[in-house]
């Protein structure tokens, strides 16, 4: 029989809205993250079309009260003005419990490293959440992991998750990544929307309690990406193949030693 390890998907999304081809709603997600036998999973919000993300940290907060399988994390998007953001870094940590919020540069187009992004990690660091940044091929100026690595070195106490891990387009930035990430001992790699093959070059430069499983759906089937990573990691030891699945993700995000694992 096969080992059966803790699953956790470091990369989700669901919305409240309809108003983009890819959208799932929660009961969706659910049902998506039960095929890919997850124990938990990573979520925020799905943000094309989103024009004020308030509304669906609300929404994970509503459903992560009645499903723990999710595990929800906010977003500030500073285009809606940088008080908001940083009352919405409050809202989601202070009210809600999250465990950090992510900032997307990518969707929301601006520098990760500007003046307003640094403000509010500053406001995330205070309060003692972690940091997600989209780092991907696809908008390579405003999330280049150069300027993440400013936000890292300024709250070097706080975990900083590097989804895509530089994928997300081609070519992929996943070596700069990786490079960065070794000089940032705060930084995780979430391998998300990158060949298999990077997420493989990260562990073995890294180590694997620093590399973290993530699908990114629904733009990705989780299933068949915790196939793929399955495969790859054949070539590795239980133990890894173990922390990278789940319990780096179990670790980092404190969650209780329950179910697999």
């Amino acid at each position: 029989m096969d080992r059966q390890y803790y699953i956790f998907d470091a990369d989700t999304h669901m919305s409240p809205y309809e108003n983009f081809e890819g959208s799932i709603h929660a009961e969706q997600w659910e049902a998506r993250m039960c095929a890919a036998g997850a124990d938990r999973a990573l979520a925020w919000l799905l943000p094309q079309g989103v024009r004020d993300v308030s509304e669906s940290n609300a929404y994970l907060y509503e459903n992560a009260k009645k499903n723990p399988r999710i595990l929800p994390f906010g977003w500030a998007n500073i285009k809606e003005g940088l008080e908001k953001a940083k009352r919405d870094v409050k809202t989601c940590l202070l009210e809600y419990g999250f465990k950090g919020v992510k900032l997307n540069g990518a969707q929301n187009e601006y520098y990760i490293d500007s003046p307003e992004a640094l403000e509010v990690i500053r406001i995330i660091a205070e309060h003692g959440g972690m940091t997600a940044f989209h780092i991907g091929a696809d908008y390579p100026e405003f999330t280049d992991p150069g300027r993440a690595a400013k936000a890292a070195g300024m709250f070097p106490e706080m975990p900083i998750l590097m989804v895509h891990m530089g994928g997300a387009g081609d070519p992929d930035v996943s070596e700069a990544v990786i490079e960065t990430a070794r000089e940032n001992p705060n930084m995780y790699l979430v391998g998300s929307a990158i060949g298999v093959d990077k997420v493989k070059r990260a562990i073995d430069i890294l180590g694997p309690d620093r590399v973290l499983f993530g699908s990114d759906t629904p733009f990705y089937d989780a299933g068949k990406v915790k196939r793929e990573y399955l495969r790859m990691l054949a070539a590795y030891d239980e133990e890894t193949t173990a922390k990278v699945m789940g319990l780096n993700a179990k670790r980092l995000f404190g969650i209780e030693p329950e179910g697999n694992g």
